[in-house]
């Protein structure tokens, strides 16, 4: 009783204090009139049931309206409210520990903030974020500061933004989510994630540390240790726009970064580590357009499988400054009616690239890049300063910048193997349909 009574307590002095905040207390369940909660979210444009994983585990979406309102145990939907330390727990189906509404605002330093319970839908805790420990919606504003944040139940992410304008930030402190499909930061429709030196765990299947979802969610990560032992499970996921800078990303069972349809991911000077390096496809439904993935400085590393995959859509991958690449597979694998473009800038790379009889694959090496290994089906570019060390036997389609001298290829080594290329592509011109020896043994032939 005496907690309900200072529960009243805070609600009426912030009030009369001049905050014009609408709040309910953790300790009431968010169920009585002080003053009035988060009216529920009008219904929105229909969209898939399906809730964003890693490809080849989900049915083909369906579309469907909205089913659920988002809930709140504690809640804000007006003024600004700060409130340091405290506890806040939600265990009820879709209910959120917090949820911040526009245009209100909510300021935590060192919170404790629990949710147990599964979401109904997990589609819809993926998409809109009901279920979630801590959700901003409708241009609402969360900023924590240190503290926990723990969910234990599918479909319960750690923070989530949905909605233009609506933001959610932690600086410090630890997320951490034991169950299936729930991310650690999420951002939908337009809304923004940020993770400045926060700890991120998660261990359910479909459960990416961070995800930018659908409708053009914004994630942002500075520093911080990212990890998921969960399967299917991307250390970074984006639908939108995900900024990883100075992070470390782990994915165990899945992979380290992942770019779904017409969305964009670039890491500066992260270690990214997966089973696979990063994938790039197009799952039904996702808008339509190249997948952008840029790596600057950091590593990245396929412990088990392909460092960049290349399924179903057209890849656009940089990779420049001196990143370092080690892969349990090929460096680059192109497939089912995928087109890729990897550029490689002032780094050296190994492994081989391949692409399969439907798709294409362009590699530009420029800035004294280097590439060691074997190209099946795929063209090269090259500059005056870069170099590609062949392997084995390897078949190119169209081979560009080939510095010649005194017929030999100056900038590909071919350790004694044959390259061959198609004498009738346009761009093959300068090489005239001729044979040419290659450094270190090996010769340039025409023809497949």
């Amino acid at each position: 009783m005496g907690r309900r009574v200072m529960a009243r307590v805070v609600a009426a002095s912030l009030l009369a204090g001049g905050c014009h905040a609408a709040v309910s207390s953790p300790e009431d369940g968010g169920r009585r009139a002080v003053p009035s909660p988060v009216s529920p979210v009008s219904p929105v444009a229909p969209v898939s049931p399906v809730s964003p994983v890693s490809p080849g585990a989900s049915p083909a979406p369906q579309l469907t309206p909205r089913q659920f309102a988002a809930k709140g145990r504690f809640t804000v939907n007006q003024g600004m409210v700060s409130r340091s330390l405290g506890g806040y727990q939600a265990d009820g189906v879709n209910e959120s520990a917090i949820l911040v509404s526009g245009p209100g605002r909510l300021a935590l330093t060192n919170p404790q903030i629990d949710k147990t319970g599964n979401s109904a839908s997990n589609s819809e805790s993926g998409f809109f974020g009901v279920n979630a420990a801590v959700l901003a919606q409708s241009g609402g504003s969360v900023a924590i500061s240190g503290g926990s944040v723990t969910t234990d139940g599918a479909g319960a992410n750690g923070l989530f933004a949905y909605g233009e304008a609506s933001t959610v930030s932690m600086t410090g402190g630890t997320i951490e989510t034991s169950a299936d499909y729930s991310h650690g930061g999420s951002a939908a429709d337009r809304g923004r994630a940020t993770l400045a030196r926060v700890k991120v765990t998660t261990s359910g299947i479909h459960s990416a540390a961070v995800i930018a979802a659908r409708g053009g969610g914004e994630v942002t990560v500075i520093g911080g240790e990212l990890s998921t032992s969960g399967r299917l499970s991307a250390g970074a996921y984006s639908m939108g726009s995900v900024t990883c800078v100075g992070a470390r990303l782990e994915a165990e069972q899945g992979e380290g970064l992942v770019v779904d349809g017409a969305s964009s991911l670039s890491a500066k000077d992260c270690v990214v580590r997966g089973a696979v390096g990063a994938r790039m496809f197009r799952l039904g439904g996702r808008r339509q357009g190249p997948s952008v993935l840029t790596l600057e400085g950091g590593r990245l590393v396929a412990e088990k499988g392909d460092a960049f995959q290349v399924r179903g859509t057209t890849g656009l991958i940089t990779v420049r400054k001196g990143v370092r690449v080690r892969n349990g597979g090929r460096l680059l694998h192109v497939t089912r009616l995928a087109r890729a473009a990897l550029t490689v800038e002032g780094s050296a790379l190994d492994g081989d690239v391949m692409t399969d009889e439907t798709s294409s694959a362009t590699v530009e090496l420029r800035g004294g890049a280097r590439l060691t290994g074997r190209i099946s089906r795929a063209a090269l570019a090259l500059d005056a300063s870069s170099r590609w060390s062949v392997t084995d036997d390897s078949v190119v389609g169209a081979l560009t910048g080939a510095r010649v001298r005194g017929g030999v290829v100056e900038n590909v080594v071919g350790n004694g193997h044959v390259v061959r290329y198609a004498p009738r592509l346009q761009a093959n011109r300068a090489l005239g349909g001729r044979s040419y020896a290659l450094v270190k043994g090996g010769r340039l032939l025409p023809g497949r």
